[in-house]
Formats: structure tokens, sequence, C-alpha cells
């Protein structure tokens, strides 16, 4: 045979997945709940730093389901999960709970953050039903991981309030779920650049991280959790053997070819093309679970895993 062979063996494949396995463990994984028209996916444009999520206006028409993106903050991966208004009053219950699943089985093995998102400076009744239906889905232990994300921070920063003085005069529905949440609250201002948006969005990160430190696990997980890890494992061996059995059949291909060829220059170009596309398998391998995410939260998707 000519040439060096270039095999995806088991060895590679297994370095492929250790790695795949090593951004998951150290990637932060975090979820934007809340009502509709809150700021929820304007605060996730603000933390990627760029407007891939649809915000405002332009969102109303759009099929709302959960939508996620891998993003590189601050020098951290995080992934962020943008929600609709599954707490909305007049949201359908069977829609909240496929939203829900949609949510767990896209952040497994679990959640580091859910962030509560609210405007600023308004509290209805509405928003008191939306606080207890989120607490029927997340009850428990999930308050520990909850941090509350006000928005629209540019109306009391024009006043000059600070937010511990503004939330001591809200009414006592929104005092007590703070305190349930052991009063984690930031202010965020979405106007903000992203030079100026470096100090909340620091600030939200160290929040994260400390929510990390003082819990058993770094990342809240439980029945649901598992059972949804459990089907995307699967999934992800499943793809896998895809994966290596396609590299395979274009080695064999590449390998006849290179046989064939009676040039030494044309027998080297063909085996570096072959290397090339060892690379890129390898890729693949280490991609399985962004692919996915991607493929749950896509709503043209043929993704089985729901």
């Amino acid at each position: 045979m000519y040439g060096a062979q270039v095999v995806l063996g088991p060895l590679e494949a297994v370095k492929a997945k250790q790695k795949s396995k090593f951004a998951i463990e150290t990637e932060l994984r975090i979820a934007l709940v809340g009502k509709t028209g809150v700021g929820k996916s304007a605060t996730a444009n603000t933390l990627c730093g760029e407007e891939f999520f649809e915000s405002g206006v332009q969102a109303v028409s759009l099929t709302q389901i959960c939508q996620q993106k891998k993003a590189r903050i601050l020098g951290r991966d995080v992934l962020i999960i943008d929600t609709p208004g599954i707490f909305d009053t007049e949201t359908d219950p069977t829609g909240v709970e496929n939203e829900i699943k949609r949510c767990v089985h896209i952040g497994a093995p679990g959640l580091h953050a859910v962030l509560y998102v609210m405007e600023i400076g308004r509290f209805r009744d509405e928003d008191t039903d939306a606080i207890r239906a989120f607490l029927r889905f997340f009850e428990g232990e999930m308050k520990d991981r909850v941090i509350v994300v006000f928005t629209h921070g540019d109306k009391l920063q024009k006043k000059g309030i600070k937010l511990e003085d503004h939330l001591q005069k809200s009414p006592m529905g929104l005092q007590n779920f703070l305190e349930d949440c052991q009063n984690r609250v930031i202010l965020f201002n979405n106007e903000f650049d992203k030079e100026e948006s470096y100090e909340q969005i620091n600030g939200l990160l160290t929040m994260i991280e400390a929510l990390k430190r003082s819990n058993e696990l770094a990342y809240y997980s439980d029945a649901l959790f598992m059972k949804a890890e459990e089907r995307i494992q699967v999934r992800e061996r499943e793809i896998e053997l895809k994966i290596q059995q396609e590299f395979m059949e274009k080695q064999a291909e590449f390998e006849k070819t290179i046989k064939m060829q009676l040039e030494d220059q044309m027998r080297k170009e063909r085996e570096k093309e072959l290397k090339e596309m060892k690379k890129e398998y390898e890729k693949k391998l280490e991609k399985v679970r962004d692919d996915i995410r991607k493929q749950i939260s896509d709503k043209d998707s043929t993704c089985t895993i729901l």
C-alpha cells in the first residue's frame, strides 16, 4: 500500500469524545425564563454580545419555542437557553410542559443557573401568577439556582436610584419571591454597548460561579434532567457510530484511489486530503452534543428525543 494509513481508530474516537465531555463539564448552562415582553431575549443578546435571539416587536410573530446558543463570554463557554413566555397566564399548559421539556433536554445534564427575568418598576397580579406558575414547575432545590434579573435598568440609573432602595418599596409578593431566592438580584441595561456591558455581565457570571461553589452539585439536576441526559447519551452513541462508519467508507474509497495513482505527487495530494478528512470527522465527534442541542431547538427538526 502506498503511503501511511490514516485511521480514525478507537484511540482517536476516544480522544474526540473526551474533548466533547470536557466541553460539557466546563461550560456554564443558563436558562432565561419569565413573561413575554420583559426583555428575556434582549438580555440573552446582551450576554452573547450579538443580536442572535429575536427580541422586541420582531419576535411577536415567530413560533415561540426554546432557542439556544453557545457563546464565549469573558473567557467562559456559556450555553444560553432563551425560553418563550411559558409562564404567561394565557399560555396553554400543554405548551408549557413541552417547552420545559425542550429546555431540560437542551440544558442536560443540568442547569447552573435559572435567570428569572422581570421588568423593573412593573409588578402586577399577572406577575404574581407567573411567579406561582414558575414555582410549580421549578420548586425545591431549583430555587437555590435562581437569579432574578431586572431589565430596563436605565429607568433607575437615570433617576440615580439604587436597585436595593427600589426593591424595599416593592409589593410584598415580589419581596417574598426575592427572599426565597436569597435576594440574588441584578440590574441589567440592555441598551449598553459591549464595552459598557462588561461590568453587569461580569457581575452575573460571578454570581453564577458563587452558586456553583455554594451547592454540593455544580449544577441543578433532577429526575427530568437525568432522564433527558440518558436519552441524549443514547442519541450521541448512535451519531458517533454513524460518523465512524461514514469515515471508514470514505477512507476505503480514498485508499482505493491512492493505489490507482501512479504519480507520487498525486498520491501525496490524495493522502493529504484523507488526513484533512480525518480531522473533519474528529471535529464532528467533538461537536455531537452541540448538534443535538441545535436539533432540539429547531422547530422544523425531525429530532425524536423529546
